[in-house]
């Protein structure tokens, strides 16, 4: 069904427009044009404007939306920093500095743990904890907590966040570090790393100041190399067992020797031979390790702050170091693996062990000549050590000759007792004089005549003795038990004290014994305690003759006398030189080895090399030891060659002299 309907409402001229009506209902419009329409001039925006204006706004009719759509202010943006990516390392940093200063109050701790913390993974209690306890950590206190809340407050110094100087940063890293290493072992992995990269990207020439008894296997070969620098360096040659092995191109732990009875030589003393070595050369050639086996050096590439939280637009992501590899330079390493090998074959032959290895030929005749005579006399010197130790300790009981001693008083004390007694009774015997000046000639005191009715005139005129009911003065050298009982000069004191004691006890026996055998009555001259008397005074003035102890006082030894006495006879002799090393060798050598080098100075000289041995009650290889001993402390080498001073240091002798 078609319905052909014209619009004749159409109010735009030559344009006719029809509706057709379809049988299903659909409509459809049909609009002819007159064909004029192409002659016909559009009118300007301007006179259509004016038209609206002049024609009269009816208030009745419906306000018409305008379809004109008026063009809008530029927006102000930035598109390449409203748009960009934000990393999450950036948004760290962005935050880290907006909490640079920011503190909390006192707050209790709060678990925390994340594989790469950050504030936004904190909560509320958490955060309080944190900035809590980085406070106190500025502050230089260091309270207990997780690693997490550790590692974030490292990514802030990292980033220059809570330091104003390049050395405070790195110093507080440091510190922290120092305070939480044993709790928390793992930091030891990225805190080496962290400051070394702190150094590089801040030009700080900091000393390493942690050592290493062997590599841990996560250092980086930059601070590996690094650290063996530092230690060829160092002057003499600081290597440990472990770090020695690094260097070697065999295992010297498979070895028979080492494993069977080797192990303690070997570690002891190679590390020791390196050193021994490279002050040698430094001396004769002036060209230590690390001058003649110097590699060249080599560039690369270190990845900077490696597993932290770090925003790579700050220092950059790479760096390029030049590196010096010792411990991978093919001549250093075979030098040092022959010389490992020698000192191997020479602790064999010195410890009777069968077997040599190969490989050790190339050292240097005078270099082996070094290493066969130092090892000789360590291995010496260790056989005589453990022989004294051998011996078994004297040890002497103190209680018992405490109790000896005062068994020994105690019949001293009953033998005095008697021999009064028996005065007594001869006085008390004789017949009482008219007249009794009281004379104490003997002891050397005034008595009054009166004061006594026991006093006795002797006829011969001598003067009067004390009363025999009072006990004589008897002086007795007394043991001092005080004393350290292991000390060599004590025990000779107490020795001779002893046979003091037992001479005077043997003539108070004799006195008593003789004098109860005869009857005879005690006369004044003759008394007993005049001859105990004298046989103390003789006994003091033998002693002294001989250089035994002085009896002074009964209960004061003075232990001094004997100790520190002069040597008879001893030579003084003038060395003048004017090295600081041999300055100090001088002062090292007593006189006995100033008079062995005078000796040797002419040459080789066995008889009176002898003749000052004994004189010094030692030997004549000892003597030698003894010098060469210092010499290696002092100027780095062994002065005497056999019996005869080194051809390089005669010189060195004309100075000596005696005076």
């Amino acid at each position: 069904m078609t319905n052909d309907k014209p619009n004749n409402d159409n109010h735009i001229k030559h344009i006719r427009q029809t509706t057709h009506v379809s049988d299903q209902g659909i409509r459809f419009a049909e609009f002819e044009l007159a064909g004029d329409e192409q002659d016909i001039s559009l009118p300007d925006k301007q006179s259509v404007m004016l038209n609206q204006e002049q024609e009269p706004m009816n208030p009745v009719a419906p306000t018409k939306k305008s379809l004109i759509v008026k063009p809008q202010q530029p927006l102000d943006m930035n598109w390449g920093e409203e748009f960009r990516y934000v990393t999450k390392e950036q948004q760290f940093v962005q935050k880290a500095r907006e909490l640079a200063w920011h503190v909390e109050g006192e707050a209790p701790f709060v678990a925390f743990k994340s594989y790469w913390p950050t504030y936004d993974q904190m909560a509320s209690d958490q955060f309080k904890w944190y900035f809590y306890w980085r406070e106190e950590v500025r502050s230089g206190r260091y309270p207990d907590t997780d690693l997490s809340y550790l590692f974030v407050y490292f990514y802030e110094l990292i980033h220059g966040v809570g330091w104003s100087d390049p050395l405070q940063g790195y110093g507080l890293m440091e510190q922290a570090w120092a305070a939480y290493r044993k709790r928390y072992a793992k930091l030891d992995t990225y805190l080496r790393e962290w400051l070394y990269d702190f150094m590089i990207v801040h030009s700080l020439d900091m000393p390493i100041r942690e050592t290493y008894e062997r590599f841990p296997r996560v250092l980086s070969s930059e601070l590996k190399e690094r650290e063996w620098k530092r230690r060829f360096s160092l002057q003499p040659i600081e290597l440990t067992w472990d770090l020695l092995l690094d260097l070697l191109d065999y295992d010297v732990e498979k070895s028979r020797f080492y494993q069977e009875s080797g192990r303690k030589d070997l570690e002891q003393y190679a590390p020791k031979v390196i050193a021994l070595v490279d002050s040698y050369l430094a001396k004769m050639k002036g060209q230590r390790f690390i001058d003649r086996f110097q590699p060249r050096p080599r560039q690369v590439k270190r990845h900077l702050f490696r597993s932290a939280v770090y925003d790579h637009g700050l220092y950059g992501r790479n760096v390029v170091l030049t590196v010096v590899s010792l411990s991978e330079y093919a001549p250093l390493r075979s030098y040092i693996t022959a010389l490992v090998r020698l000192t191997e074959n020479k602790l064999r032959e010195l410890r009777g062990f069968k077997g040599r290895l190969r490989g050790a030929d190339v050292v240097e005749p005078k270099v082996e000549e070094v290493i066969t005579r130092y090892l000789k006399k360590e291995i010496q010197e260790q056989i005589e050590a453990q022989r004294i130790q051998a011996i078994p300790e004297v040890q002497i009981d103190t209680g018992k000759l405490r109790r000896l001693q005062q068994e020994s008083d105690q019949v001293r004390d009953m033998l005095l007792t008697e021999e009064a007694g028996r005065q007594a009774e001869v006085i008390n015997s004789q017949p009482a004089p008219e007249s009794a000046p009281s004379v104490g000639a003997s002891s050397g005191h005034s008595e009054d005549s009166g004061a006594s009715s026991n006093m006795a005139v002797p006829s011969n005129g001598r003067s009067s003795r004390k009363s025999a009911a009072k006990k004589p003065d008897v002086f007795q050298a007394v043991m001092d038990f005080d004393a350290d009982p292991y000390e060599l000069d004590s025990l000779e004191v107490r020795d001779q004290l002893d046979e003091a004691n037992v001479s005077v006890h043997s003539v108070n026996t004799e006195e008593s014994e003789s004098e109860a055998a005869n009857g005879r009555s005690m006369e004044p001259s003759g008394s007993a305690d005049d001859r105990l008397m004298e046989s103390m005074g003789s006994l003091e003035q033998d002693s002294s003759e001989v250089g035994g102890i002085h009896v002074i006082d009964p209960h004061v030894v003075d232990v001094e006398a004997l100790i520190g006495m002069p040597t008879v006879g001893e030579q003084l002799w003038q060395w003048e030189v004017e090295d600081e090393e041999w300055q100090e060798l001088a002062e090292r050598l007593n006189p006995i080895h100033l008079e062995v080098l005078h000796a040797l100075k002419a040459g080789p000289n066995r008889s009176e090399l002898q003749q000052i041995a004994e004189r010094a009650g030692s030997m004549p290889a000892l003597l030698l030891d003894e010098i060469n001993e210092a010499a290696m402390d002092t100027i780095g080498d062994l002065l005497i060659d056999g019996e005869a001073i080194a051809d390089d240091y005669i010189d060195m002798l004309e100075t000596l002299k005696s005076v």
